[in-house]
């Protein structure tokens, strides 16, 4: 009998853990899903006449005024008073991680295919690899130098540089979405420190805060192509900064509990494929063979380099 009673609690205890890694997968697919969508909505939006600076200043700051609500309904206020040696890492984790990386983004959204930006927003990992040598004195072994050539060849191809004749980028478009990756893998490098003293949702308040506080300034010539939307296009905007913000945000963070950040991380991969996909089916971009081999040496180089990075830790992806 207590044979029995020990394997049947060891199988409830398997049991428990499969369901909640279940449940953290299909939060992070969801959440991942939900940012693959960005694209096509953001180039909806476009079409209406709103500027790439209006859009992520409105994101930004009405996401931040989302999670201050979160936070004042959950009694999380209290949290928000943090010290000033978290501040060193916050002020360029919103600046940079937020600021930037958005301005980078979705103007390579505007100015590209849905999934040439999502390919290209996913050397983020390379990037974080060789900050995480540079700064944090991480070890660069095989298999990273392994992910950084994958994710090097996967660019490549799709940006179409071998033929330099028929680019399928511009030079400015592959550079913007290259930063785009760069300031996004800063996310994970200046947040890194403060993961363990601070919670999700006050990184995140903070995080869009600073943000806000580049974007809103930056979008004051093209604000008015906020105004005399239709009620559809006002929709889209408010779905963009609490859905595909603070929403998918949780969604993340709520798997990344259940995951671990290496697993949450190779499971958001899913994010470029859904963007390239819907890409192609509703907007009729185009999905040549080398793009698709390209934008696979990419993904895998992610995953690869989110599995080495998975045993030192990193932050959440926030976007």
């Amino acid at each position: 009998m207590p044979y029995n009673y020990r394997a049947r609690s060891r199988l409830g205890e398997t049991l428990q853990e499969t369901r909640n890694t279940l449940l953290g997968a299909l939060a992070v697919v969801a959440a991942a899903s939900t940012w693959g969508t960005l694209g096509i909505f953001s180039k909806i939006l476009y079409a209406e006449g709103v500027s790439f600076e209006s859009l992520v200043a409105f994101r930004a700051a009405v996401g931040w005024l989302a999670v201050m609500a979160f936070l004042l309904a959950t009694g999380g206020l209290r949290s928000l008073k943090v010290a000033r040696r978290d501040l060193a890492f916050l002020i360029p984790l919103g600046f940079i991680g937020i600021g930037l990386f958005y301005l980078f983004y979705f103007f390579t959204v505007r100015e590209s295919a849905v999934g040439t930006a999502a390919v290209l927003l996913y050397s983020s990992p390379a990037f974080v690899v060789v900050l995480a040598w540079l700064f944090l004195r991480e070890g660069l072994g095989p298999a990273k130098l392994v992910s950084l050539g994958m994710t090097v060849c996967g660019v490549f191809l799709v940006a179409g540089a071998y033929d330099p004749s028929n680019l399928e980028v511009t030079p400015t478009v592959l550079v913007t979405g290259l930063l785009a990756g760069l300031t996004y893998g800063l996310y994970s490098i200046f947040g890194r420190p403060v993961a363990g003293r601070l919670g999700p949702a006050v990184i995140l308040s903070y995080a869009l805060f600073f943000g806000s506080a580049l974007l809103v300034p930056a979008a004051v010539p093209t604000l008015h192509t906020l105004a005399g939307l239709s009620l559809a296009s006002y929709g889209l905007l408010f779905m963009l900064a609490v859905v595909h913000t603070t929403l998918a945000f949780a969604l993340y963070t709520f798997g990344l509990g259940r995951l671990g950040a290496g697993r949450a991380a190779i499971v958001a991969t899913v994010e470029p494929v859904v963007a390239g996909v819907l890409g192609a089916v509703l907007l009729g971009e185009e999905l040549t063979a080398p793009k698709v081999v390209g934008a696979g040496l990419v993904i895998a180089g992610a995953v690869l380099a989110q599995l080495r990075l998975g045993k030192t830790g990193r932050t959440g992806k926030t976007v």
